[in-house]
């Protein structure tokens, strides 16, 4: 085994994604707006709290996000700045 194919690579999070295949897609930029990735463990109340805003703002934003009960960690979503 050669010492390149020996060594680690070290890869930020949006480089594992590309690699991987990236599961849910990145969301192109919107002006007035900021990308957020949803975290294990988050919901839309959580995130809204912490964002100074509400669930139906959220969803207003987000018309990707059908099931108000339902969000994927790992997915996007629009959060106004």
């Amino acid at each position: 085994m050669s010492e390149m194919e020996n060594k680690a690579v070290e890869l930020n999070m949006e480089e594992m994604e590309e690699a991987a295949g990236g599961k849910y897609p990145m969301l192109p930029e919107k002006k007035g707006y900021r990308i957020y990735k949803i975290l294990p463990g988050d919901t839309l109340y959580k995130i809204a709290k912490a964002n100074k805003t509400t669930v139906d703002a959220l969803l207003s934003y987000n018309p990707q996000i059908t099931n108000r009960n339902l969000i994927r960690a790992g997915a996007y979503m629009y959060i106004k700045k």
